[in-house]
């Protein structure tokens, strides 16, 4: 959208529709330590919103969800009224997704009913957690898969797994003919595992389970990309001093590659997970509904304690790393873990993009090392030791260095 001037910039309007909300909208911000500017723009998106509001007879109370989106969608891109500053869309859509959590926070909306497919879809979600203690991330997606397949048939009606043919099921799971191997293979696992969530409430889905298409099997993965010691040496050296949030960083990376964590096992690391007397580490976000202590490295404790002592700011928040920018104080999420990680490699030039890798160095190391396999499944926190052999996939030119001569006495 382009910015159009406006003749006048507002910095207050108490006539407005929502100026009840201002003051509660107005700390969140100050707490969250938004700069000045940023403030501004927040609050002119509001001020914009409250006017539309009142000019469509929409009362204050009345304010759903669907009102935002109208808003954002419809009126916004149209608008021509000279009243309100006009600026980038991503901007007005964050100030209003606050607005919505502050005025849900102080009961001056009423929060917008579920529908049919809301509910379904959160059911799904806490059965997929307490049954099979699939991770946040994969409950997510397959909640978006399955979101897709359940708005195809139904919208906003009552959930009916019988008005669903076998047809059905193919085609949503093979597409349009576009959809490439390894994604029809996730499309059937969600499905599949939908089926088996219904299964369980009490459906016969025996019909449909039978649909499923058989899909090929990829080609056997190729042996996991590893950093060798001289990599590894120059990622930690990567994060020198002017590193932005050098800190953290350093500590997120020591985290990676020390323990071999996930991308947001670390981001979900909390100060009540350290035990500094015992040197041992909690990690509470792994798959599976686990809780893991593992020994606390020297290196990694060293990092972490420098950066909570040192840079970490000042919050109420049990998480280790939080945000240093608007909302401050605020834990941070894997991406941001993922970020510092493809800064580090930028800063190298390397033309790396994946964070699993270090995961993968740590079981090869260990591997290389002498390390038992069971050691290493206990490490990286295998239930399965088949999971483990696929971390350290060997290659030949590795076990031509290791492998015993053949005794010259058999003929």
């Amino acid at each position: 959208m382009r910015t159009r001037p406006c003749t006048r910039k507002l910095t207050d309007d108490p006539d407005n529709l929502l100026a009840p909300v201002f003051p509660a909208y107005r700390q969140t911000l100050i707490e969250g330590r938004y700069v000045t500017a940023i403030q501004g723009r927040y609050f002119a998106a509001v001020f914009h919103f409250g006017d539309w509001l009142r000019s469509s007879g929409i009362c204050m109370q009345d304010v759903r969800h669907e009102h935002v989106c109208a808003f954002l969608d419809n009126h916004l891109p149209a608008c021509t009224s000279k009243r309100h500053t006009r600026g980038d869309p991503k901007k007005y859509r964050s100030a209003l997704q606050l607005l919505e959590r502050v005025m849900l926070a102080q009961g001056l909306a009423a929060p917008t009913p579920p529908t049919a497919i809301d509910a379904e879809l959160q059911s799904f979600g806490v059965k997929m957690k307490q049954v099979w203690g699939y991770a946040d991330s994969t409950r997510a997606a397959r909640c978006l898969t399955i979101k897709r397949f359940l708005k195809r048939h139904f919208n906003e009606q009552c959930i009916d797994l019988t008005k669903i043919s076998s047809d059905d099921i193919e085609s949503f799971i093979i597409g349009d003919g576009n959809r490439g191997g390894s994604s029809a293979r996730w499309v059937s696992g969600s499905v599949r595992c939908f089926l088996r969530y219904r299964q369980l409430q009490g459906d016969d889905v025996s019909l449909l389970m039978r649909a499923m298409p058989l899909l090929a099997r990829g080609k056997p993965p190729a042996l996991p990309e590893v950093f060798n010691d001289a990599e590894v040496t120059a990622l930690l050296n990567a994060f020198s001093g002017d590193f932005p949030r050098r800190g953290r960083a350093f500590a997120i990376a020591r985290c990676l590659i020390d323990l071999g964590l996930r991308s947001s096992e670390v981001a979900g690391l909390t100060l009540d997970d350290i035990d500094w007397d015992l040197g041992t580490i909690r990690v509470n976000n792994g798959k599976g509904r686990r809780a893991d202590v593992m020994p606390l490295l020297s290196p990694t404790g060293e990092a972490i304690a420098d950066y909570i002592q040192n840079e970490r700011p000042p919050t109420t928040c049990r998480n280790i790393f939080v945000r240093t920018s608007a909302p401050v104080g605020q834990p941070v999420g894997r991406r941001a873990v993922q970020a510092t990680m493809l800064a580090a490699y930028g800063r190298l030039g390397w033309d790396r993009s994946r964070v699993h890798v270090l995961r993968h160095t740590l079981a090869t190391r260990l591997l290389s090392a002498g390390t038992p396999m069971p050691t290493i499944a206990d490490v990286m926190r295998h239930r399965d030791l088949s999971t483990t052999v696929i971390y350290t996939r060997l290659d030949t030119a590795w076990l031509s260095e290791v492998s015993m001569p053949w005794p010259e006495d058999i003929q």
